[in-house]
Parts: C-alpha cells; sequence; structure tokens
C-alpha cells in the first residue's frame, strides 16, 4: 500500500518511564509520549533504494497506549495499530506540524488501518 513491501523496522513496545527517557533524551521533552520514530535513513534517499531498507526504530507506551484506547472507548489491539502506523508514516517522511500535513498524515493512517481492520481485530481475539 505504501510501495515498500520488502522494507523493515524494529517496534520496541515499552512503557512510560523508558519512552520519558527517550523523548526527554532525544527530544528534549521530558514526559512520556504515545509513540517515538527514530529513522535510520533518510526519507529523501528511499526512492534511490532498489532492495529492503531497514527505516528504523519504532517506540510505543504500552501504558499510554491502554490509557488512550480507554479514554477514547477503542480496543488497546487498534490503539496500538494506530501508534505503529503513525510511527511507519514519520520514518517514511510523513509529518503533521501544519494543517495540511496533518490532514494527509491523517487520512493516510485512517486509510491504511482500514485495510488493516482484520488483522487488528484478530490481535485483539487473541489477547483474550
Amino acid at each position: 500500500m505504501l510501495g515498500r513491501p520488502r522494507d523493515t523496522v524494529s517496534l520496541v513496545l515499552t512503557g512510560d518511564e523508558r519512552i520519558r527517557e527517550l523523548n526527554r533524551d532525544f527530544l528534549e521533552v521530558d514526559e512520556p509520549t504515545d509513540v517515538l520514530s527514530f529513522p535510520f535513513v533518510d526519507p529523501q534517499d528511499l526512492e534511490a533504494q532498489d532492495g529492503a531498507v531497514f527505516l528504523g526504530e519504532i517506540y510505543i507506551s504500552v501504558d499510554t497506549a491502554r490509557s488512550q484506547a480507554g479514554e477514547a472507548k477503542r480496543p488497546y489491539a487498534r490503539e496500538v495499530a494506530h501508534l505503529l502506523v503513525h510511527g511507519l508514516l514519520h520514518l517514511l517522511g510523513f509529518d503533521h506540524r501544519t494543517r495540511a500535513e496533518r490532514e494527509r498524515m491523517t487520512a493516510l493512517e485512517e486509510r491504511l488501518l482500514r485495510g488493516l481492520r482484520a488483522e487488528i481485530a484478530a490481535l485483539g481475539k487473541s489477547r483474550r
């Protein structure tokens, strides 16, 4: 769907304490967050890459994901999937600093999550 079927990422599920440390050390924001992405390749260089590329690392706080899922009254598995998609889009060069960027990124997140609906539902059922 994003035109990079062989690329890979590393996903780290962690807690608020660790993600707060990362947020503080790398972004100078001393508070937990839901997801952080650390690219290993400049997104502008991806078009020149023929083979599989390791895009980078995505860290998701399971504590914050659980809290956000509860507040939004949506399944935890869906929240984690959303954060994973969000982090992946950052690795691919998408951002949400401006309104236009935010609208484009949100629309793409929703499209990708619709495409993953069955897989997300299966994850939610496997936790029971």
